[in-house]
This record gives structure tokens, sequence and C-alpha cells, in this order.
């Protein structure tokens, strides 16, 4: 695996930010929408952080800025194997199928 970016962890993270908010809508049920929310939350605020670094640092390896990230990680693993009983939409849960490693291995140290 190569080092991640800052840039291309902003380009996962606005993808991943995407993905949620359209499972969020798509869902009817009020436990996957607090599960959505919660975690578009945690990615927001690694996003907020992100958006604080000058355009010159984006060319070094990414590391987690805000602690709560690592829960994002936690959640999104869980999130994982559950998709199929919480993402309806094929296009969404191709997403956040694709998405979801990517995001967990910027996690890894």
């Amino acid at each position: 695996m190569s080092q991640k970016t800052v840039s291309d962890a902003l380009h996962i993270f606005y993808e991943l930010n995407s993905a949620l908010s359209d499972a969020y809508w798509e869902t009817n049920d009020i436990n996957c929408k607090d599960l959505f929310f919660a975690m578009k939350s945690m990615l927001q605020d690694e996003l907020d952080e992100l958006h604080k670094l000058s355009i010159q640092d984006h060319i070094y390896p990414y590391e987690p800025i805000n602690p709560g990230v690592v829960q994002l990680s936690d959640k999104l693993r869980d999130l994982h194997p559950e998709m199929s009983d919480i993402v309806y939409r094929p296009k969404t849960y191709r997403r956040l199928d694709d998405l979801i490693p990517n995001a967990c291995d910027l996690f890894e140290r």
C-alpha cells in the first residue's frame, strides 16, 4: 500500500461524504438515518480540520487530525458487512462499497 497524501484523503472524504448523504436521504429507518448522520458529522469534523491546511501541504502524507475520526473508522468497518441490509439503492451501495475500504486504509498506520 502506498502512502496516501492529504490530497488523496480529501478526494476520498468528499466522495464518501456525498455517498453518506445519499444513503441518509434514501433510507426511511430512523436508526439508519442516525447512523449515517453521525458518520457524516465525524467526517465533516475531519474535513474542517483538513481545510485549515495550506494548499502546499496537500502533497504530504495524510495523518488523521481529529481524534473522533477513529470512531468513524470503526463505524465504517461495522457498516461495510451490513450494507446490503440498510443501503437499498444500487448506485449508493456500489459507491460506499468502493469508498469504505479506501477510507479505512487512510486510518491505518
